[in-house]
C-alpha cells in the first residue's frame, strides 16, 4: 500500500479532497499537525510528501517551521514532494528561491477566488499535468509569491501572478489550491474576512456559489493530479 505524509500548518487548511482521494485509492495518509508540535516521522518511509497551505509567510516564524524545513531540505530531490500555496513557497525556499509579498508597481496584489491558470509551453510536458486541461480553473488564496528556483521548470501562470507552478525533478510546487471543498472555503471566508478585505474586496456570495458549482470539477482535477504525482 502506498503511503503519503502531509504537513498541515493550521486546523482550517486540512487535506480535504486529498483525504478523500486517499480513502478512494487505498492510500495511507499520515497527517502531521505542525501547529500542535506533532513530531515529524522519517519522510524517507513515504512514497511522497504533501505540504499544505497556511496564512503565514515563509519569511515569518511559526510553530514547527524549523522542523518542517529541516525535513524538507533533508529529503528534497529524493522523496517526491508536492507543495500547495504556502507549501509551494516552502519548497521554492528550500530550493534556494526567494519568497515575498506579491506587488505590482509598489501595490500589494492578492489572488482570492477562482482563476484560470494556464500551462506554460514547458508545463504542457509536465507529468504532473498529464490529462489535465492546458487552461484550468482553480482556487487561489494568497498574497505572496515566489521566484522559480534555479534549475526548475516554470509550468503554469496567470496574468495576475506569473509564477503559479514549478517542477524540479520529483518536486512540484503549486501556488493554487486543489484540495479545498465548499465547506472548507466557507470556513476560510469567515475566518479570513479581514485579510480578504485588505488590499482586496472579496465577493463572498460569489465565491461561495462558485465553490458549490465547481466542487465536482475541483475534486476531479485533484484526483488526476494526485494520480500523476504518485505514478
Amino acid at each position: 500500500m502506498r503511503k503519503l505524509l502531509v504537513f498541515q500548518h493550521i486546523l482550517r487548511e486540512h487535506p480535504s479532497n486529498i483525504a478523500e482521494y486517499a480513502r478512494d485509492r487505498g492510500v495511507t495518509l499520515d497527517v502531521i499537525g505542525l501547529w500542535k508540535s506533532e513530531p515529524i516521522p522519517d519522510v524517507a518511509l513515504y512514497d511522497g510528501l504533501i505540504v499544505l497551505g497556511g496564512p503565514m509567510g515563509v519569511y515569518e516564524e511559526y510553530t514547527g517551521k524549523n522542523e518542517e524545513l529541516s525535513a524538507i531540505q533533508k529529503h528534497i530531490g529524493t522523496v517526491p514532494m508536492l507543495g500547495i500555496c504556502l507549501g509551494a513557497q516552502l519548497l521554492a525556499h528550500a530550493l534556494g528561491a526567494k519568497v515575498y509579498p506579491h506587488t505590482v508597481d509598489g501595490k500589494r496584489i492578492k489572488e482570492v477566488g477562482y482563476y484560470t491558470v494556464r500551462q506554460t509551453p514547458e508545463g504542457k510536458n509536465s507529468s504532473l499535468f498529464k490529462d489535465l486541461p492546458e487552461q484550468m480553473k482553480v482556487l487561489q488564496w494568497h498574497g505572496d509569491t515566489f521566484d522559480i528556483p534555479e534549475g526548475a521548470i516554470h509550468t503554469a501562470m496567470t496574468p495576475t501572478c506569473k509564477n503559479q507552478a514549478f517542477s524540479k525533478g520529483n518536486t512540484y510546487g503549486l501556488q493554487f489550491h486543489v484540495e479545498a471543498t465548499p465547506e472548507m472555503i466557507a470556513t476560510w471566508v469567515e475566518r479570513d474576512s479581514e485579510w480578504t478585505h485588505t488590499d482586496f474586496d472579496l465577493d463572498e456570495e460569489r465565491i461561495l456559489r462558485e465553490a458549490e458549482e465547481t466542487a465536482p470539477l475541483m475534486k476531479q482535477q485533484c484526483y488526476q493530479l494526485l494520480d500523476n504525482f504518485l505514478s
